[in-house]
């Protein structure tokens, strides 16, 4: 009677070992199969810790608001380069002495600011908000009035809020990302929602064997068998396990645990080995 044998050492597998062999089994385990033969809640598990694995291990994966975030830094750089060349103008170009006055008055508060626009983001951040604060007070409220740009402050306050509200978000992740995942907790999880998909597509097997004996079912469940039997198997060989006969009850489940060669020859005895993060 055929069967998934789970006789494998999974945490000898280096994590790219790993990696791989739960992404062979997700395609020899579909959803749709799954759903059909009445597992769909077991292999929903095991696709959902797989998932959180697998972006663990692409430490570099980009994150999907980078685009945003950086026009949003653009849009704020934008903004404050242009109030400044246009009170700078003012300073240097005024014929009238009053706007002159007020535009040497801001300028100085935007000379005071610096660089911004190559400021760090978490640094350009804080200047404008600096900024934004003196230009709200005297002599910088009437200087803008003067020189007709009173809406400045404003506008580059929702700039500024804009950028820091992606940016904060950004945040949120890369620390979910550092505090909460490392592979040496998201592997166990995985391989336990393995060997659970595992049991119960071995349960329905049987039933179908012993009492229903749905050729349908037969075939479907027997091909899945088959096929997570070949990637354990695969691994058992990559990993220098040896390899057992797998599929049917009446043959050995042996083979030997022999750990993982590592660089120096030495075993690999731990799941994050290769320093995932």
């Amino acid at each position: 009677m055929k069967e998934i044998v789970n006789n494998i050492s999974l945490y000898r597998a280096r994590n790219a070992q790993h990696v791989q062999f739960i992404t062979d089994v997700l395609n020899a385990v579909s959803q749709e199969v799954a759903k059909a033969q009445g597992f769909a809640a077991r292999q929903a598990a095991f696709a959902a810790a797989a998932a959180n694995e697998l972006e663990c291990f692409r430490p570099d994966k980009a994150y999907l608001d980078t685009p945003e975030l950086v026009a949003a830094d653009q849009a704020r750089d934008q903004l404050f380069l242009f109030y400044k060349h246009v009170i700078q103008a003012y300073a240097d170009y005024q014929p009238d002495a009053a706007r002159q006055k007020a535009g040497a008055t801001l300028a100085f508060a935007f000379r005071e600011a610096g660089d911004v626009a190559r400021m760090d983001y978490a640094s350009e951040t804080s200047t404008l908000t600096d900024l934004l604060q003196k230009l709200r007070q005297e002599p910088y409220v009437s200087a803008l009035t003067t020189i007709d740009l009173s809406d400045a402050p404003d506008a580059l306050e929702a700039a500024n809020t804009a950028f820091n509200t992606i940016y904060l978000k950004r945040s949120a992740v890369e620390r979910d990302r550092v505090q909460s995942w490392s592979m040496k907790t998201l592997r166990p999880v995985t391989d336990d929602a393995f060997d659970a998909m595992a049991k119960a597509i071995n349960a329905l097997y049987t039933v179908n064997e012993m009492v229903t004996n749905d050729e349908a079912v037969r075939t479907a469940l027997g091909k899945v068998i088959d096929d997570v039997n070949a990637i354990v198997i695969r691994l058992k060989k990559t990993i220098g396990q040896g390899t057992s006969a797998v599929g049917t009850g009446s043959e050995g489940t042996g083979g030997t645990d022999a750990p993982v060669p590592g660089p120096d020859g030495g075993g690999d005895d731990h799941p994050d080995g290769e320093s995932p993060l």
